[in-house]
């Protein structure tokens, strides 16, 4: 059997047995291929993922039991069992939803196990989330929370930089923004008095964006490039991302709760990878 061995983890070995049986259906199917090229690179990736994930798992299971945490099947069966009855499904009608992810019951087993073992390791330390926290997750994570800068604006469009000067003058002089737009504007907003609405940040061009940026609401945006015209904005309103409910408000702390937790993972799993030998057979070590 020593030629079926793929890793020595620790005192624990893995066989191609264990990776073969990591998801059965899976390697049956890509065993199945008729196609001998395909089918030997679907092998080897699905042989590297799977290698990958057992070394994982036991550098897990092996660490966390020299910090004196052990997580019996009894406990992943009661965590598994809790969560197919809380999706109001049978354990056989489980493992089809699983099937469906291309998750095997036996993989799903290690992530919830590995899962008990973080929860039990990981200690995040109690901090004070700033406003200053929340902005910046708002920021990485805008599209996910649906955050976005709005811009309620009217435009007036004309050929020329000078032109769109001579605008901005009538109107600082007193002349009607709406009126301005409905004479002169070459935009299709002319009819409406320029007005376009609350506008997407996300979506406008760059000079656009870059004017409204610095204008305050209730002021004329500087004259800027707009496709090949000239343009001038009236900023009516801007709604700025960080206005949020309170409900996003707690979203996005417990994002930044989640994301201290996956930093605490990451750092043990380093340490834990550190502390045990991992020998693979593709890096040919030797059997005594």
């Amino acid at each position: 059997m020593i030629d079926k061995i793929e890793a020595h983890v620790g005192s624990k070995i893995i066989t191609s047995y264990d990776i073969e049986m990591l998801n059965p259906a899976v390697y049956k199917q890509i065993i199945a291929i008729k196609d001998e090229k395909i089918k030997e690179e679907q092998l080897k990736a699905y042989k590297e993922q799977a290698l990958n994930f057992l070394i994982d798992m036991y550098v897990m299971e092996i660490a966390a039991e020299k910090d004196g945490i052990r997580i019996s099947d009894k406990d992943v069966d009661r965590a598994v069992n809790e969560i197919a009855a809380s999706n109001k499904l049978s354990m056989a009608d489980f493992e089809k939803t699983l099937a469906a992810q291309n998750l095997s019951l036996k993989q799903y087993r290690y992530q919830i196990k590995s899962q008990l073992i973080l929860r039990s390791k990981i200690n995040v330390p109690q901090i004070v989330i700033t406003e200053e926290d929340i902005m910046n997750m708002a920021d990485k994570k805008q599209d996910e929370f649906g955050l976005k800068d709005m811009y309620e604006i009217s435009m007036i469009t004309m050929q020329s930089k000078s032109d769109i000067n001579k605008v901005i003058s009538r109107i600082k002089k007193g002349a009607s923004f709406e009126d301005e737009a409905k004479k002169y504007s070459l935009d299709t907003s002319a009819s409406k008095g320029g007005y376009l609405g609350m506008q997407d940040a996300t979506y406008m061009p760059l000079e656009m964006e870059k004017a409204l940026k610095n204008t305050k609401e209730g002021s004329l945006t500087k004259p800027f490039k707009y496709e090949d015209k000239w343009a001038v904005c009236f900023l009516k309103k801007f709604k700025s991302k960080y206005e949020m409910d309170e409900a996003v408000r707690e979203k996005i702390r417990a994002a930044i709760g989640e994301q201290l937790f996956n930093e605490a993972v990451e750092k043990w799993m380093k340490k834990s990878r550190d502390s045990v030998v991992v020998l693979r057979a593709a890096d040919k070590f030797k059997v005594k």
